[in-house]
């Protein structure tokens, strides 16, 4: 069975259709369509994506009968034998070593302005307005607003920052310091008083308000929440996963001497935490750099996916859960095989953390969980439902509260 063959297998096996392929990997449906039609052999580097997107091994993904192209020789043997004698801990730096000074094509200078997502004008009103609210996050005079929203879901961020917690404002002014210009638009419609800002991070689905009171030198956020029912914070589509977006490096990783090529470090705000990640990029101004979009998501979905591997893989005492039927024990039973075992053994975790490092790292990988699933209105009605009918017995008080905000990351 050649690598064609096996591929359109596993999709076969897994359901998943060309079309959703496209969308998760942000390869184009006719070149996939190409490599079963006519028999193309995708690069390497489609194969990489591929194997992540299936959450499959690469060596898996091409094993068997695979074409000559990826026909191991003797180094690339050795250096599999010796990966697979190394503990998990050395694997995972192996990985990271790899991830850095893996170099994707990235663009030149003739064709940067085609592959941003947006046009001169709108970049340079993001940097400006992400420059500004970074410049807020180390104001001391700055302050929270923290009475009611009209949506309401402030207060539900509010009251879920106490059970963790973790100081509001010092949240708030965290997410901000590490905001990205490619994240971030801004809602004039919204913006109904002088000196205000609306901002809605189509990214993470927070909105946020400020009001700026230049004539007694004060700062307001005035509001500052995830989601809205009524759409106004809704999550946008409108990064293609192969786009590459405009961003500001918190540090320098890397850089290859005599190229425009990097990696850079970033802080990303997912759930209440901030995660730092690492990825391949090129220097585009001197304010910042170009890098695919796929490559920042691919990296936060793996510190839910460590996370999740790690709770069923290490010696973690779930004694504190209350147990009251077969359908709550499914998550000890059925090791990551289902979505909502998934979801359950998270939230397990995140009740049974003692310090506010467990919980910060608890919560953003659940929510970067919820937020990477892709489904569909009745499947994720349902997968709610069960979760509710496995919790509706606990002791927990956050759990309500827990429970809404796997629904608000969903998508």
């Amino acid at each position: 069975m050649n690598f064609n063959e096996r591929l359109f297998k596993i999709l076969e096996e897994r359901g998943i259709t060309q079309k959703e392929l496209s969308k998760k990997s942000g390869i184009s449906e006719s070149t996939i369509c190409d490599w079963k039609r006519k028999g193309k052999v995708p690069g390497i580097d489609k194969v990489l994506i591929i194997s992540r997107v299936l959450g499959i091994s690469l060596y898996d993904l091409i094993s068997d009968d695979h074409p000559a192209d990826y026909v191991l020789d003797d180094t690339e043997k050795l250096l599999i034998e010796r990966y697979r004698a190394l503990d998990d801990g050395h694997k995972r730096r192996v990985l990271a070593y790899f991830e850095q000074i893996y170099k994707p094509e990235l663009p030149n200078d003739t064709d940067k302005e085609e592959k941003t997502t947006a046009s001169d004008t709108e970049l340079l009103q993001q940097k400006v307005l992400a420059r500004r609210l970074r410049k807020l996050a180390k104001l001391g005079r700055i302050t929270l607003d923290e009475t009611q929203h009209a949506s309401k879901l402030n207060l539900h961020l509010f009251k879920y920052l106490d059970y963790i917690g973790i100081d509001k404002l010092e949240y708030v002014k965290k997410y901000l310091a590490s905001i990205q210009p490619f994240m971030i638009s801004e809602i004039k419609s919204q913006e109904k008083f002088e000196n205000a800002i609306c901002i809605l991070d189509e990214c993470y689905r927070i909105s946020l308000y400020i009001k700026v009171d230049a004539t007694k030198g004060e700062e307001v956020v005035v509001s500052f929440h995830e989601s809205n029912n009524i759409g106004i914070a809704r999550r946008s589509s409108f990064i293609n996963n192969m786009s590459y977006v405009y961003v500001f490096a918190d540090s320098i990783g890397s850089h290859v001497i005599g190229t425009e090529n990097y990696t850079i470090n970033l802080f990303i705000t997912r759930g209440v935490a901030t995660i730092p990640i690492n990825v391949p990029a090129s220097r585009y101004d001197e304010d910042g750099f170009l890098v695919r979009y796929v490559y920042i998501n691919n990296a936060i979905i793996d510190v839910a996916n460590r996370y999740l591997e790690d709770l069923y893989t290490l010696d973690i005492d779930f004694s504190q859960i209350e147990v009251f039927s077969s359908t709550q024990q499914l998550s000890f039973t059925s090791f990551g095989n289902d979505i909502f075992s998934n979801i359950s053994i998270m939230i397990d975790s995140l009740i049974i953390q003692n310090t506010l490092s467990g919980k910060q790292i608890a919560d953003s990988a659940l929510c970067i969980y919820c937020g990477s699933l892709d489904l569909l209105d009745s499947d994720k009605q349902e997968l709610l439902d069960t979760l509710r009918e496995r919790y509706k017995v606990n002791s927990v008080r956050a759990i309500p509260q827990i429970l809404e905000r796997v629904e608000l990351n969903l998508r």
